[in-house]
């Protein structure tokens, strides 16, 4: 049995071998309700700038059950714009499975949205350049919609091109997932889908055909029930698997084996290894 952390963040203060020995601790720790620990715990990485990317390789070269992305997140949007990095330099590496963490993000407007969507239209063109999918981050204000509606009008042509996505840790409305299901958009289950307060998550969540759903920690944050507030690692995967698998009637064995199979049939990895 193995389990897919499909994005996660590194924690920047610990080695490479400190951090994986944290997240075999966190496994233990969160898979009691399997019959067994999970042999194997496959790990993507996530880049949100140029040296978060570096770094992000780094540890897939170090680690064999690492994978990373790279990409600019949309907090560092206007940042990358007034620097401009070739993001080409990592397409080669045999471990890049995605383009990300892009997007778009209004609730804290770290970089205007006019500059957001310039760099997740520019994002989005190399990932189809390179036959990537995109990895999406989406986050708007309380209680507003605004940044569904830019994403669809950006991501459609994108998707109408061959383009395929991922929404992480998705945190939108049921009405938005169908309309990104229509055009072929999968999407990643994290923490807050444990959270008592979460309904609305776990409603749209409800929407989403099983084979379109990825499971994942964006560690460090997001930990889940009943680990909520301490720091979190890709481990802890486990318990969204538990969470998520039981809404939708499965053994714990079950859920690791059908969204591990999603994470496969989504990135492939190895592909480009052998």
């Amino acid at each position: 049995m193995k389990l897919f952390d499909t994005h996660f963040h590194l924690d920047k203060d610990c080695s490479f071998e400190e951090y994986l020995q944290k997240c075999a601790a966190d496994l233990q720790l969160a898979a009691k309700d399997f019959k067994s620990i999970p042999e194997e715990l496959l790990m993507l990485c996530a880049g949100s700038d140029y040296e978060d990317s570096l770094r992000a390789m780094a540890f897939a070269d170090f680690a064999p059950e690492v994978y990373f992305s790279c990409g600019v997140h949309p907090h560092e949007a206007e940042k990358h714009l007034n620097d401009r990095k070739d993001f080409t330099v990592f397409t080669r590496h045999p471990k890049l499975l995605a383009i990300g963490e892009i997007g778009l993000d209004y609730f804290y407007e770290y970089s205007s949205p006019e500059v957001q969507k310039k760099v997740l239209a520019e994002f989005l063109e190399l990932a189809l350049q390179t036959g990537l999918p995109a990895m999406l981050h989406l986050r708007d204000k309380n209680h507003c919609r605004q940044v569904y509606d830019d994403a669809l009008e950006i991501v459609t042509p994108f998707a109408r091109s061959g383009g395929r996505f991922v929404i992480h840790c998705y945190a939108g409305s049921a009405a938005d997932a169908v309309k990104f299901l229509d055009l072929g958009g999968w999407f990643g289950v994290g923490g807050m889908y444990t959270f008592n307060a979460a309904h609305n998550i776990r409603e749209a969540i409800s929407v989403i055909p099983t084979d379109r759903l990825l499971i994942e920690t964006d560690s460090p944050y997001l930990a889940p029930v009943p680990y909520r507030g301490r720091n979190n690692t890709p481990g802890m995967v486990a318990l969204v698997a538990q969470a998520l698998g039981s809404a939708r009637q499965m053994l714990p064995e079950k859920a690791a084996e059908v969204f591990t199979g999603n994470a496969m049939k989504f990135y492939h990895p190895g592909d480009k290894e052998r």
